[in-house]
């Protein structure tokens, strides 16, 4: 059935995300939150979710003491991939400590053997209620640690991604603003879309991206990135022309440049960028792929100047 229909697009996923998980596994990073307090640091955690125990990992910076109130960044990984292999590829613990805020890295479940996150789409027929994790998981955060719950991010890689654009539809009324890395909005995301505030959104996709497609033609029942853009234009009510900057080339040895499409103007002064990496294939700029520009701090940059309200 859908593991049949879906094998072609899965094992180019899973090659593309072996190649990352082997690229990151020999770095040996020293963790930033190495220290002697045990309130602070990075921790595998779990809650329960309607008799299903789910897991996250959590990085709570070492300045954090609980007297002033913290943003919580959501970060999301790919298919077949798990939070650990996200914190590998998107590693925003130094920011995390500079910025103060909290960081999530969330563990999808399993769907047929791979783990995923719910998006319609390739994942058609999956049962899981990743939405009630995350309303769940954001409440355990809220009840433990002084959040500031206007202030709320989420970013995803690939199918993380995906699932970035979900939540941005369908626990609107929790997340401020969105990142989403090699990815593009699946139509059961869109058809079902439900937004109750103007939400910011950054997006970054390579032209080549052979796994997740920019005209949205793999994986199935996705929309193209031209779509997924104009979707958040018309309901931001942004700007619907772009102002476009060819950015900077600094690494020429990487096949690839970076154009970036800002809509201003949006209800609430809400802003939508697009990063679009002419030549990129299914990479994490700054880490695999494009090094022209870092997906790490750009996400938190842009996200950052918004809460629930609009631009802070």
């Amino acid at each position: 059935m859908r593991q049949n229909l879906n094998i072609s697009f899965k094992s180019m996923m899973i090659l593309r995300i072996l190649l990352v998980v082997i690229l990151m596994t020999g770095c040996n990073k020293k963790d930033p939150a190495e220290n002697n307090n045990p309130l602070n640091g990075t921790f595998t955690r779990s809650i329960d979710v309607n008799g299903q125990v789910r897991e996250y990992l959590i990085h709570i910076p070492n300045a954090y003491d609980g007297t002033q109130s913290v943003p919580i960044m959501l970060n999301f990984h790919g298919w077949n991939m798990s939070a650990n292999d996200q914190m590998n590829v998107s590693d925003m613990r130094a920011l995390s400590e500079s910025e103060q805020f909290i960081l999530v890295y969330p563990q999808g479940s399993l769907f047929f053997g791979s783990t995923h996150w719910n998006v319609g789409s390739w994942t058609t027929g999956s049962s899981s209620n990743d939405i009630g994790f995350i309303g769940d998981l954001i409440i355990e955060i809220t009840d433990n640690y002084n959040i500031d719950e206007n202030r709320i991010y989420a970013c995803g890689y690939s199918n993380g991604g995906f699932f970035s654009q979900e939540l941005a539809c369908q626990l609107s009324d929790k997340i401020a603003a969105i990142g989403a890395v090699a990815s593009n909005m699946s139509e059961r995301t869109r058809n079902t879309c439900n937004p109750t505030h103007p939400t910011p959104i950054i997006t970054i996709n390579g032209t080549n991206d052979t796994v997740v497609q920019y005209d949205g033609s793999e994986p199935e029942a996705t929309i193209s990135h031209s779509e997924t853009i104009s979707y958040w234009i018309d309901f931001n009510n942004t700007d619907t022309s772009a102002v476009i900057t060819n950015l900077p080339n600094s690494n020429a040895t990487d096949g690839s440049s970076v154009n970036l499409f800002q809509y201003f103007n949006g209800d609430n002064n809400v802003e939508i960028e697009h990063y679009k990496v002419i030549n990129g294939g299914h990479g994490w700029p700054g880490v695999l792929g494009n090094m022209d520009i870092n997906a790490n701090f750009i996400i938190w940059n842009f996200v950052s100047q918004f809460d629930l309200n609009g631009k802070i």
